[in-house]
């Protein structure tokens, strides 16, 4: 095995998913009862089994396993200096490390929220495509840092990550579409 750092990549995947639902649990005690949202997931594809707070999804699981087998053939054949796989691996790393920030900074508006429930009132309802505009505000945030990074130390890894972050906006305009285009159904 050449390069075992490839296994952080599934490991970043079950951290994802559980801290997904950890966060939809949290958000439901305190947040929730101030900003009512019509879905804590973003990604329609895991938005009814973390509504339904499953810890166990078949379905990622499966994909789960499927990377590993993937890292497994990949480690092996990664070897010396190569740039591709090197920019894969910035792309996924950089990818879940900032989906799992995300969800770090939600669990954490939560719980501070639980502990200091004096600090919030009103009500305040939130579509699915304010939702997703601000999940891709931060987004953008981050990107800003990729693109300086990218400028001052262009690694394979590096570029990697910022193409990452570029997917990841593009995905979530899709998204931002097809919600839209439901809010527009409902009316």
């Amino acid at each position: 095995m050449n390069h075992p750092e490839l296994f952080f990549i599934p490991a970043m995947m079950l951290a994802d998913y559980f801290l997904t639902v950890w966060g939809a649990i949290l958000s439901e005690k305190k947040y929730q009862q101030h900003f009512k949202i019509e879905n804590y997931e973003l990604n329609p594809l895991w938005q009814k089994s973390i509504a339904q707070k499953k810890w166990f999804n078949p379905k990622h699981l499966a994909i789960v396993a499927l990377v590993i087998g993937i890292c497994f053939i990949w480690s092996d054949g990664w070897t010396g200096s190569d740039p591709l796989s090197d920019g894969l691996f910035g792309f996924l790393a950089v990818f879940f490390a900032s989906v799992i920030g995300t969800h770090l900074a939600n669990i954490l508006t939560f719980s501070f929220l639980i502990r200091n429930p004096e600090s919030i009132s009103g009500e305040v309802k939130m579509s699915q495509p304010l939702l997703l505009c601000i999940s891709q505000f931060r987004v953008l945030g981050f990107f800003y840092i990729l693109i300086v990074l990218a400028i001052f130390s262009p690694t394979p890894f590096i570029i990697g990550g910022l193409c990452s972050q570029i997917v990841f906006l593009s995905v979530k305009l899709v998204w931002l579409a097809k919600a839209r285009a439901a809010e527009r159904k409902k009316i």
